[in-house]
């Protein structure tokens, strides 16, 4: 968890799995990245990094991000790499698991010694797997239907979620329709479809 973050603006899918979550480290302060679902960076000035809790981490990103007080079980904080991924709880302090990284990979995984040095976690704001799908359903924020909404797609897009063929078909066209809004006679569609077909389905 700790070293300079070393791209400026988002990630592109190789470099996800090398970002990083603090990018300074100071006596007191560091600055602390949090990403989305989208690979939007949520960064955060924290005090006494080494202590903060996971919950006081979570407060600070619903505070940024304005969201309502559903969010606080929709979500969780996740130390995620390519080896492991680990919802926290309220009472984690994502620093020092961070710095346990190691150790959890060999508990957890079969990783080499190599890739176990190697890998470095990223802490990320994500749908919390313990919240139930009712629940998800009665949510009515924008913003927060727009975060679960951009995990869901990647989490297709990635085969996290298996689909069939049909729904697969489905989804791509509701995805389509969002990103490009409604078909109108005259536009280029085809050439626009093909360039970001693999966003889409």
């Amino acid at each position: 968890m700790e070293g300079a973050e070393g791209n400026a603006g988002q990630p592109g899918p190789a470099e996800r799995s090398h970002r990083s979550s603090v990018s300074s480290v100071g006596a007191r302060a560091a600055d602390v990245l949090v990403y989305l679902a989208d690979d939007t960076v949520v960064p955060l000035a924290v005090e006494n990094l080494s202590s903060i809790s996971a919950h006081e981490l979570h407060r600070a990103v619903r505070e940024v991000l304005q969201l309502p007080d559903v969010a606080l079980e929709a979500f969780a904080l996740w130390l995620v790499s390519p080896l492991l991924e680990v919802q926290l709880k309220p009472k984690h302090q994502p620093y020092k698991l961070g710095r346990q990284w190691p150790e959890l990979l060999l508990r957890f995984t079969n990783a080499s010694d190599d890739d176990v040095a190697m890998d470095e976690p990223s802490l990320q704001f994500r749908r919390n797997v313990f919240f139930p799908r009712r629940r998800e359903l009665q949510i009515h924020d924008e913003e927060v239907l727009r975060l679960l909404y951009e995990e869901a797609k990647g989490n297709v897009l990635t085969a996290r979620y298996p689909c069939d063929l049909e729904d697969c078909e489905v989804l791509g066209g509701l995805v389509c329709r969002v990103q490009l809004g409604p078909y109108q006679p005259g536009q280029p569609a085809a050439c626009t479809l093909r360039e970001k077909l693999d966003s889409f389905l």
